[in-house]
Order: C-alpha cells, then sequence, then structure tokens
C-alpha cells in the first residue's frame, strides 16, 4: 500500500468489534476513529482497540476530512440512511450485509454512491475468503465438472427474546436478512439471478421469520437450496456438487478454513487455508486494493450483484409474509 488508510466505523456492537480487531492484524490498516450514539459504549470500544477519535453522533465522523473510508455496522434497518450520509460527504463505505432492508433501499444506495462517485460495497466478508476463491479456481478448472446443485445453511439457536434485535422487525429482525444472506451469496455467486422461487418457512409472534428454506431454480435446469434459522442450529456446512463431483465447504462454511474435493472416480483432495485474524482481514485488503487502484465498486462484490441479491431477497420475504415497515 502506497498509504495507511484511516477507518471510522458506525456503530460499536457485536460485528463492529470483529471488524475492529482483523484492522488491527492488516497492513495499511489504521482504525482511526468510532461513532457510538451509546457515549460509554464509544469509550469503551475506543480503549479495548487503541481508537484515538471518538463521536457521540455519526453526522461527525462522516464529516471528519481524515477518515478515508467507513464500516457501517449499525442494525440492518439504518444501513441505507447511514450508508448514504458518508457517501453524501464523499467518504468510500463498506456497509455491513444485508445492504437493505429490501430492493427499493438497495437501489438508492447503489444510486447515491454513483452520483457522488464514490466507492462503495455490500461487507459480503465471505466473498473474499480464501476458501471461496479456491472453490472457484477449482471450477473454473474443471474439476468437478459442469455445477448443477448448491446447498447451504446457516442457523442457530438465539434466545426467544421479542425485544432482542433478531426478533425485531423494525431493526430488520429475522433469519433471511441476518444469516439467510449468506446462502444466498453462494447460490447467487454460482448461479446468478434464480428463475423461479419457492420457499418455506415459519414466523415469530412479531412477524420475523424463524427460519427460511428456500429452492431456487435457475437457467439450464440447476439448483440450490438454502436454508436459515434463528431457532435452531444446523450443521453450517455447504456443498457445490458438479456432474464429476463435489467441494464441502467445512463448517461453519461462510468462513470455511478447511475444504473437501470429493470426486465420483473416489479420488479426494483436502486443502486447509487459515486465517491470519477473524477472516474480515481479507475483505480489508480487497478494499483498500481497490481504492488504491481508484476503483469505485469492487469487481470481486460488484454493485448489481447486491441488486441481485436483493430482489432476489425481496421476493422470498414476500412468500414468508415478512413486512417491514420501511421509508423507500
Amino acid at each position: 500500500m502506497k498509504k495507511k488508510y484511516k477507518w471510522g466505523i458506525l456503530g460499536a456492537g457485536r460485528i463492529a468489534e470483529k471488524f475492529a480487531t482483523a484492522i488491527e492484524f492488516t497492513e495499511g490498516a489504521e482504525l482511526y476513529a468510532i461513532a457510538s450514539r451509546d457515549k460509554r459504549k464509544g469509550q469503551d470500544f475506543a480503549v479495548r482497540h487503541g481508537v484515538s477519535v471518538i463521536y457521540n453522533d455519526y453526522e461527525s465522523l462522516a464529516a471528519d476530512a481524515n477518515v478515508d473510508v467507513v464500516y457501517v455496522a449499525t442494525p440492518h434497518a439504518f444501513h441505507c440512511e447511514h450508508s448514504i450520509l458518508c457517501l453524501q460527504n464523499n467518504k468510500a463505505v463498506v456497509c455491513e450485509k444485508p445492504m437493505a432492508l429490501n430492493y427499493s433501499q438497495a437501489v438508492k444506495m447503489t444510486g447515491a454512491a454513483r452520483e457522488y462517485n464514490v466507492f462503495f460495497m455490500e461487507g459480503m466478508w465471505s466473498r473474499f475468503m480464501p476458501s471461496i476463491h479456491k472453490a472457484l479456481e477449482l471450477i473454473k478448472q474443471d474439476v468437478i465438472g459442469d455445477v448443477q446443485y448448491v446447498r447451504a445453511d446457516f442457523g442457530f439457536n438465539a434466545p426467544a427474546d421479542e425485544n432482542n434485535r433478531l426478533y425485531n422487525l423494525k431493526l430488520g429482525g429475522g433469519s433471511l436478512l441476518d444469516v439467510g444472506v449468506y446462502p444466498l451469496f453462494l447460490a447467487t455467486l454460482l448461479f446468478g439471478e434464480p428463475t423461479s422461487i419457492h420457499s418455506a418457512s415459519k414466523l415469530t409472534k412479531t412477524g420475523a421469520d424463524e427460519y427460511c428454506n428456500a429452492v431456487l431454480k435457475y437457467n439450464g435446469d440447476r439448483s440450490a437450496s438454502i436454508f436459515s434459522s434463528i431457532t435452531m442450529n444446523s450443521e453450517k456446512h455447504a456443498e457445490i456438487i458438479g456432474i464429476k463431483g463435489k467441494i464441502i465447504l467445512q463448517s461453519p462454511w461462510y468462513k470455511a478454513t478447511d475444504m473437501l474435493v470429493l470426486l465420483n472416480d473416489g479420488d479426494k483432495q483436502s486443502f486447509s487455508m487459515p486465517h491470519g485474524s477473524n477472516g474480515f482481514e481479507h475483505e480489508i485488503r480487497h478494499v483498500m486494493d481497490c481504492l488504491e487502484k481508484g476503483y469505485k465498486e469492487s469487481p470481486l462484490m460488484p454493485l448489481n450483484f447486491t441488486l441481485t441479491m436483493s430482489r432476489t431477497m425481496d421476493i422470498i420475504l414476500h412468500q414468508m409474509g415478512v413486512i417491514y415497515e420501511v421509508e423507500n
């Protein structure tokens, strides 16, 4: 890197903690500022991560001329507002997944990035994992043949608390947006936009989806099965199956360090790709590389990819009967 990039983070929650830890392990990155509307929370965060600048509002961080790039780590429901705030202040933005509550918001956000001509990317950290790169390389080399089917899941058991963010529709609660976005990402990465979607689900008393199970069909008679849950633990495995064999991304697949290739002829290969930190460092390095090259969006996680995912999620949410009351 020709320069050290100063990062600012909006929000001081759990995901921000992980991102901050990875910044500390990433050459060329400096965690310069944290913004939290909870003053004590922001101060404690700054002490833990050695942050020099603390803001009690998001507007001040967005306006800070020293900040090169902002990581938006607030709840889903505020991603649109906070991302556009930073883009309007000419800040490069990485917005934690899912980018938005619905497709209309995603269009508004990507439109703002293009209007202000500023780098913008959905923070889908799985896209930058060495295991995903290796899987794509093996597929390109025709090791498992033409890919026909993908299966991926992400289910966990959260306490049944209607006040918890996961159950709160006003905060974008529900399994699909929180963790179902990962299996959907993998299917979209390999197959693109589905031609048909069939979903089954169970809703909580708050109207959020407790679990989501969806089967997606694609051109060429290919298909994917995705599952997510906030009340049931699942294996967190992913399988990519081709006509010659399959790739297994081992648990937890969305940040896998280990993978297997099992071919129909009995041949077996294993790969191990440990992380230097917690896995976010791959995404952080990619973003800074994009900024170094003057890119306005990521070639690996382009905005049109995010829009495709958002359109697909809108259809699944509609089929489930999940309704987020948002201003588009």
